[in-house]
């Protein structure tokens, strides 16, 4: 070999080495945004805040506590109060009452005529009822996305005890459970029920992001039979103006869509109308109910709905003044999610109350777990120092991406929901034993070797076969209903499932343009 052929093969050499590095470094640059994403967070606008598009974890109730809400049958009389007009001033149980402030003292000083009834009559305490009231509880749960929860009945009775993780939601879900739920949408005048719960297929909360911050609204909507029963009620229930402020509303409001200008009645009346039919078209409104209360009176349509959905107007608000009490998102939000979940379900058919509402505290609290996770972050440090002074520059690299394996464990643990208990974190230090198994295998199979890929992809095989046992057991454990068991389940089937990917794609690229030649 002569000395110009030296020179290009030095060059060539050189080149090659500048490529691999490259390589490496696109590689290293990968794991690290992971990380960051992972540890960090992805951070966009969102209601006029930055918000965290990776979401929180989830922790479960052998971590946060629990609640347990006892729900019995009322079996006291409903009490009705009159007044001398025998106009309704009140109704309830006896205690009912008393909160309210119409103690017998007060029913006898104002002498109200008092009339009572079984809140519950003979007829409904059934099995068929008492079941159907559990499982549309457990529908209100899920619909509130509360993920660990436990309903039991008794089914003599039909006392329901209901058991829930603790968290910043749990009294507003507990709030819902003993509601009646009844939707109602009347004509305001005769109180005839135009439609109903029946008629409801879905409900949910939207948000629309204006000048003045962020605008929410209760979307209902309705199955096949209720789709046509609006279409009918909105070419009937409308607001008659002229054409050219028709034509005026219809740049600003959705089809489907009932807003604030539609709460003043009085403001849409066609003064100029000479006709009787005009003048009666104008006057028939509609009142929105659930269980007795107005969420929304005298309501008009702008044109006809045949879309099957019903936009209602809750309030806007911004995040910025979230401590004025008159600009509060987060309360209109919740009380769009509260009537959503109400409305999406049927009636209860037999009327409960919260006899018992008690606080069970984890044994193991969220500090405990801190400290747990600070000693396994201690030995997992040392075992890949361990792992560094044996394989140097290789084991250095094997590090690195171990730390973007962990990343993207979590960030899939979070994405997926999985609730995080006792068992997960049992089940993440697991993961790390694994993962550290296999790096070591890897290294050790291309030790001292010039071809790297076929010992890295035997080491793989090798590992696959050992973990067939652990991931058929994450598997079965996934599917139970006991959180810590099903914790662990999904976060090793997880960690499994990426690590053989994660290895293959990241960890066997890196080893191998780190060779040297």
């Amino acid at each position: 070999m002569n000395k110009q052929e030296k020179i290009k093969k030095q060059q060539k050499a050189k080149e090659i080495s500048k490529l691999k590095g490259l390589r490496v470094t696109l590689i290293i640059l990968i794991i690290i945004l992971i990380s960051l994403a992972s540890f960090v967070g992805i951070y966009v606008k969102d209601k006029n805040k930055m918000s965290n598009i990776i979401p929180d974890f989830i922790l479960g109730s052998d971590v946060t506590g629990n609640r347990i809400v006892e729900l019995n049958v009322i079996t006291e009389d409903t009490i009705t109060l009159k007044d001398s007009d025998g106009n309704e001033i009140a109704s309830g149980t006896r205690e009912e009452l008393e909160n309210q402030g119409y103690t017998e003292e007060i029913i006898k000083q104002n002498e109200y005529e008092e009339s009572s009834e079984k809140t519950n009559k003979d007829e409904v305490l059934n099995e068929e009822n008492y079941e159907k009231s559990k499982k549309i509880i457990t529908n209100r749960l899920k619909n509130s996305n509360v993920t660990d929860y436990k309903v039991r009945q008794n089914k003599e009775n039909g006392n329901i005890i209901v058991e829930l993780k603790e968290d910043e939601n749990t009294d507003d879900v507990i709030s819902l459970l003993s509601e009646v739920g009844k939707f109602e949408m009347q004509d305001s005048e005769t109180k005839e029920v135009l439609l109903s719960n029946k008629d409801v297929k879905d409900a949910k909360v939207l948000y629309t992001n204006t000048q003045s911050g962020v605008s929410v609204y209760l979307e209902i909507i309705f199955n096949s039979q209720g789709k046509d029963k609006l279409k009918e009620l909105s070419t009937t229930y409308t607001n008659n103006v002229d054409e050219d402020n028709s034509s005026e509303a219809n740049n600003t409001v959705s089809e489907n869509e009932i807003t604030e200008a539609d709460l003043d009645v009085n403001n849409t009346t066609n003064e100029t109308s000479n006709t009787t039919t005009s003048e009666t078209a104008e006057n028939k409104t509609i009142d929105m109910v659930i269980d007795g209360t107005t969420i929304a009176a005298s309501q008009q349509f702008e044109e006809e709905n045949a879309t099957g959905k019903l936009d209602l107007f809750i309030g806007s608000g911004s995040v910025v003044s979230g401590n004025d009490q008159n600009n509060q998102l987060e309360t209109y939000i919740k009380q769009a999610q509260t009537i959503a979940s109400l409305v999406s379900n049927d009636e209860m058919p037999i009327k409960y109350s919260i006899d018992s509402n008690k606080y069970i505290e984890s044994p193991i609290t969220e500090n405990t777990i801190k400290y747990v996770l600070i000693a396994l972050a201690v030995v997992v440090a040392i075992m890949f120092v361990v792992l560094i002074i044996k394989f140097r520059t290789k084991g250095l690299l094997a590090t690195i991406s171990n730390i973007g394996l962990a990343g993207i464990v979590l960030v899939i643990l979070r994405l997926t929901n999985v609730e995080i208990g006792i068992g997960g974190i049992i089940g993440l230090a697991l993961i790390q034993l694994f993962n550290y198994i296999l790096l070591f295998m890897l290294l050790k199979a291309i030790k001292n070797k010039k071809d790297n890929d076929k010992p890295m992809k035997d080491s793989v095989i090798k590992f696959c076969m050992m973990a067939i046992p652990a991931y058929i057991i994450s598997i079965v454990f996934a599917f139970s209903s006991y959180i810590p068991i099903y914790s662990f389940g999904m976060v090793v089937f997880w960690g499994i499932t990426l690590i053989v990917i994660y290895n293959l794609l990241i960890t066997r690229w890196l080893l191998i343009e780190a060779e040297e030649k």
